[in-house]
């Protein structure tokens, strides 16, 4: 009775070995140490759709109707050029986030709040970087050539990726107020806030040069606040850390004699 009783239980593992090409239970069971190769997976796939769904917008007034009259169609055109040459460094920024976040080595702890947050604040900051300089190269020729270029570019894809650019500066803000030093975490949210680039101005004028100045200003200044906020993450991602393992084998910072 035993022995049958046992032989009922266990048929439902008797007939999931049978199955053929059943290898999803291994697939799900070693998913916690394959979770750097399956994300770095899903990024290698997101630059792909990345790259079609942004040539299709890039391309879209070809088939939309939006391609103009006259002169209107030549900045189209060479819109067209610079951003489809644009598309393919920036979904290659994405490519390489991938690659680098399958190839950790590192637990799921530090793999989650350490390697992806970081990959994903160098994320934003380069594809930004890339946009902003292409924008000024677009102004760049508005000024020189009186063509209306279009300077816009889709990104709205980095809203599902942006909660950790934000990151860093969100932890200041809040230490700062925890220890009433507002004034710092002000001039932090200045410097984040800071944008030193403005609308083009007239071609072959002064304003407008200036206008084209600070757009690549602004590029810099990007890359700047990229590397400050990496820098600040790294600080409190190092703090916090600390603070774990201390809490996991506390001891007193007192030397024996």
């Amino acid at each position: 009775m035993k022995n049958n009783l046992k032989k009922v239980l266990d048929l439902p593992k008797t007939i999931n070995g049978k199955l053929p090409m059943n290898n999803f239970n291994s697939m799900v069971e070693g998913s916690e140490q394959n979770i750097a190769k399956w994300t770095g997976t899903f990024y290698t796939v997101s630059a792909f759709v990345i790259l079609i769904s942004s040539l299709l917008y890039v391309l879209s007034p070809i088939w939309s109707g939006g391609m103009g009259e006259g002169i209107g169609i030549l900045s189209t055109v060479l819109s067209m050029i610079i951003w489809v040459y644009a598309a393919f460094p920036i979904a290659q920024v994405v490519r390489s986030t991938g690659d680098s976040l399958a190839e950790s080595k590192s637990g799921i702890v530090d793999f989650v709040f350490r390697d992806l947050a970081i990959a994903n604040i160098k994320l934003i900051g380069y594809v930004a970087t890339l946009v902003a300089l292409f924008g000024a190269i677009c102004m760049t020729l508005n000024w020189a050539t009186t063509l209306s270029i279009s300077e816009s570019f889709m990104t709205s894809w980095t809203a599902n990726v942006d909660y950790a650019y934000t990151l860093p500066m969100a932890a200041v803000a809040a230490l700062t107020e925890m220890l009433h030093l507002e004034f710092i975490g002000g001039i932090f949210a200045d410097w984040s806030n800071w944008n030193p680039t403005s609308n083009a101005g007239e071609a072959w004028t002064t304003n407008g040069f200036y206008a084209v100045l600070w757009q690549y200003v602004g590029v810099v200044a990007i890359l700047a606040k990229l590397y400050v906020s990496l820098a600040i993450y790294y600080f409190f991602y190092g703090i916090i850390s600390s603070l774990v393992k201390w809490i996991k084998s506390p001891y007193l910072p007192f030397r024996t004699s």
